[in-house]
């Protein structure tokens, strides 16, 4: 709740369709200006991020950190604000990282590497 109480302080609205990917389509179409998730499996994200990614947007953990569909967190914006987004959220996310919130990944098959 504390991510989501920041988010809707600075936003004119919250809208969730179900689907993640639908979600970040939306942003790749500039329909939105972000979406953010935490806890999605790698089926949820994939397709999504590629779209944002293909038109142009950010896609990074929500700690800011690089991110992989292996990541147990997700934001994605249009390049624009993501920087801003990631500043607005940081206090929320570094409280709930020292309340033992988890944002690495949350599963990595052996041969996968996340470094180029």
């Amino acid at each position: 709740m504390e991510l989501f109480k920041e988010f809707t302080g600075v936003s004119r609205g919250v809208r969730r369709l179900g689907a993640a990917a639908v979600d970040m389509c939306h942003v790749a179409l500039g329909i939105a200006d972000s979406y953010w998730e935490y806890r999605l499996k790698p089926w949820d994200m994939a397709a999504g991020v590629l779209i944002v990614e293909e038109a142009g947007g950010a896609v990074t953990r929500m700690d800011g950190g690089k991110f992989s569909v292996f990541d147990r967190s997700v934001l994605v914006s249009n390049d624009i604000l993501h920087s801003k987004l990631l500043e607005r959220i940081a206090p929320a996310t570094e409280n709930l990282k020292s309340k033992g919130i988890d944002f690495s990944l949350w599963f990595k098959p052996e041969d996968y590497h996340t470094e180029h």
